[in-house]
This record gives C-alpha cells, structure tokens and sequence, in this order.
C-alpha cells in the first residue's frame, strides 16, 4: 500500500529569537521533497504555511503538483548542509575565498582577500547567510565611516589612537590607528556582495543584500584621488631629511632611509618590488636592476641606473657593510639589520613617514612650504615626471616602470607640457636623472620657464 501524500510544517527559529523560517516536508511520487516557503521577516508565519502545505497537497492527489528541482550530484551530507542557507557566514565565506586562491590568482590579490576577510568575519562570522539582510549590510558600513571619521579627529587634535599590531616577522609594535577610506570601506562591501552572491546563485538565499537597490545606496562615494608628486627641490628636502636620521647614535635606528628614498624616486619601483629586493637584482658594476618578478608580466625587467642615484647605492651599500649588516646575494639589499625584507607598511612610517616629517619641519623653520602629503606611489609619480621632464621617450619610460601600456606616460607628459620649469631646475632635474654617458649640462636649459 503506498505511503500517503501527507505532509509538515517546518519552522527554524533564528537566533535573534525573533526570526522564523517556514517551509514544509512532503511525501510525493515515492519520494521525500523538502519545500522552503520563506521566513517571517517575508511575511510567513504557521496559518499561512499550513495554507500552503493543503494547497501542495492537493496538488500531489491530482498528480499535478511539480516537486522543486533537486541535485542529483549532490551527496546526502552535502544536501543536508545546504538546507535553508542555515550555515554560518563565517565557514562559507572561508569556502568562497579558499576556492578563489585556487584559481591561480596574484599574489597580491591573494593578500588583498585576506585583509578583507577578518572585517567581514568580525561582523558577520556569527550570522547563518539567511540573517544577512539589507540593515545589516548597512549598519556595517555605516560603522566602519563613523569609527574612520574618529580616528581622523583624533589624529587632527593632536592625541591619535594607537593599536598594536604584528608585522610580517611576527614582531608586535605600537602605530597610529589607521582610518579606513571610502574607498577601502567600499572594497569590504565588494567582498561581502561576491559571498553573499555565490549563496544566492547556490539558492542558500533569496536575493543578494549588497545588490539591493542603486548601487550609490550600499556604496560611499569615493572622491577622485590627487596625485601628489614632489619638487626637485623639495625631493632633496626630503633626501637631506632622510640622510639626517641615518646618522642616528642607534645602530637600528640606522635604516638606510636616503638610498631607499632616492631609489623610489628614481626608478619608480613600486614599494614591494623594493622591499623585496635581494642584492642579487642590484647590478651597481653595470648600473643595473634586474626584477625578475613582478605584479604583470610587463614588470619584469631590467632597470637603468642614473649616476646619481648609482653613487647613492654604493654609499647605502658601504654603509651597511662598515656596520656588519648582512649583504650576501640572497640578503635583501634595502632590508632589516638581519637581512631579511622590510614590512613595506611599517616602511611607509618608519622610513618615509618620519624622513618627511623632519623635511617639513625644517622647510617650516626656513619659511618654506611643508612638503604635499606623499606615499611610496608618490614617488613613482615624481620620477615619471623627472623623466617626462629629463626629455625621455614614453615608451622608454613605460618600460621601465613597468606599464603595460604608454598611457600613464602620456597622461605625465599632458602634466609637464602644461608646467614651465626655471634654468636651475631643470638642471637640478637633469643631474639626478642624467645617466654616465651623457653630458653633465642639460641640453633642454632654453626652453622658457616659471614656477608652478
């Protein structure tokens, strides 16, 4: 005698306690069929899913009912985790980021997920994927906004937070707290909207909660970034600034930040490309940088050395050789007192940071304008101008810093044909980007000039 086409009514209560999924079980065909109705926040409660179990019912008496698509491929273990997205946040979203890294993406990328995933699991971890919903994914934002505009009004009145965090050798120490931009902010939700998409494309849930809407209503705005670069003459405010702590009476507070600085700002590597930098990619006999790896197949290459710069580098290097630092083929050449790679965030305080507080400071004392706020690609920036203005070919220069197009050189030469430079500066320019068979006069020296 065949089983009656009887079903139930099924009810999970979230943990918020207020909260309730309805669905059903069914007997139909000589099989079992788990149906989902939806929850309370839907407007589903027990009268109305006993309505719809009758409804299905009556369907299976007449043969007409369809039962909902299922996944033969599926094992029953995996089907039974995947019920009603009832699982947590925390373990799928590990899944979804695991499953990316094995697609053979960047490393960089790779490190981009990984600072990511903690804010979202710090907000979310907790949460199965059906309690995610719009408010949530909102509050969350607005959180992260209201705690950066605080920690941006602490820095302004002089007394900013500290955190201590770990850096990449496992040393702990003591930073200024860090406000997250906008732009930042809007990444976190860029993560969190590929999860909760891979679970609306696996049905665990109904719709996408960062999705919802115009974009503009889940995203902050995002101001266009200016692109500061430097001076020559505040470039070497900075240099004699960055000379001026490597002469420190503490042996570890002698970092080398001079030949750092000016690499950075003569060969517009990217900071990591620097940080990482073994003495083996360092070719002073043929004034040469070899990169060997590099963030796009374009970045590898080899680097020209200008004199200047070159002279630069063999005092950085005395240096840290008189001072029994380690500066074998495998150690790194701009590294820790051990040899090994610098942390390039710690880099951005400790070596850049500092070196450009001390610059303003001074320029302030000589009644001369503080230094633009800079970063490490500020100083990508400052030598693609140099060489704009050096005379050199875009391609040449696309080349060497490692683009894969000349339209970022372009977009540098539109700036330096717009600006006019003084005989002494351009001459200033010439000497740090001259190479050793080239004239030490500038051969550009009459074109008319003026200050920005």
């Amino acid at each position: 005698m065949p089983r009656p086409n009887r079903g139930e009514i099924t009810e999970h209560v979230w943990k918020d306690g207020g909260t309730a999924t309805f669905g059903a079980r069914v007997h139909a065909y000589g099989r079992r069929y788990r149906v989902p109705f939806g929850t309370s926040r839907e407007g589903w409660n027990r009268t109305r899913a006993e309505i719809e179990l009758e409804r299905i019912e009556q369907q299976i008496e007449r043969g007409t009912w369809m039962p909902p698509q299922t996944r033969p491929s599926a094992t029953r273990s995996q089907r039974r985790e995947r019920l009603d997205g009832h699982q947590l946040f925390s373990a799928f979203a590990r899944k979804v980021v695991d499953a990316k890294k094995s697609h053979g993406l960047a490393e960089r990328t790779i490190e981009d997920f990984e600072w990511r995933l903690p804010y979202l699991l710090a907000a979310f971890g907790r949460y199965e994927l059906l309690e995610i919903d719009v408010p949530m994914v909102d509050e969350f934002r607005d959180e992260l906004a209201k705690r950066s505009q605080e920690i941006r009004a602490a820095a302004e009145r002089g007394k900013p937070l500290m955190e201590t965090v770990k850096g990449r050798g496992g040393k702990t120490y003591r930073r200024e707290k860090r406000a997250l931009a906008n732009s930042s902010i809007n990444k976190l939700l860029e993560l969190l909207g590929l999860i909760m998409q891979r679970a609306c494309d696996y049905e665990y849930v109904a719709r996408n909660p960062v999705r919802v809407g115009q974009r503009s209503e889940r995203f902050l705005p995002t101001p266009k970034k200016v692109k500061t670069y430097l001076e020559v003459d505040e470039l070497k405010s900075l240099l004699e600034a960055a000379g001026e702590l490597d002469r420190s009476p503490q042996r570890s507070h002698r970092m080398g930040r001079r030949g750092t600085i000016a690499t950075l700002a003569l060969t517009g590597f990217r900071i990591s490309e620097l940080c990482g930098m073994p003495c083996s990619q360092v070719d002073l006999a043929r004034a040469r940088f070899k990169i060997p790896d590099a963030k796009t197949e374009k970045g590898v290459r080899e680097v020209e050395m200008t004199a200047w710069l070159k002279e630069q580098l063999l005092a950085h290097r005395e240096q840290r050789v008189s001072e029994g630092f380690p500066m074998g083929p495998e150690d790194h050449f701009f590294g820790t007192l051990t040899g090994k790679p610098r942390d390039r965030n710690r880099s951005r305080d400790r070596m850049l940071g500092r070196s450009v507080a001390l610059a303003n400071e001074k320029r302030t004392q000589a009644g001369m304008p503080p230094l633009p706020k800079i970063t490490p690609h500020s100083l990508r920036r400052t030598w693609a101008m140099f060489a704009a203005q050096a005379g050199r070919d875009p391609h040449w220069i696309s080349d060497q810093i490692g683009h894969t197009s000349a339209a970022f050189t372009l977009q540098v030469y539109q700036q330096t044909r717009n600006r006019r430079l003084t005989v002494e500066e351009r001459q200033a320019i010439w000497e740090l980007m001259r190479f050793d068979d080239e004239p030490q006069e500038c051969p550009f020296t009459h074109r008319s000039t003026t200050r920005r």
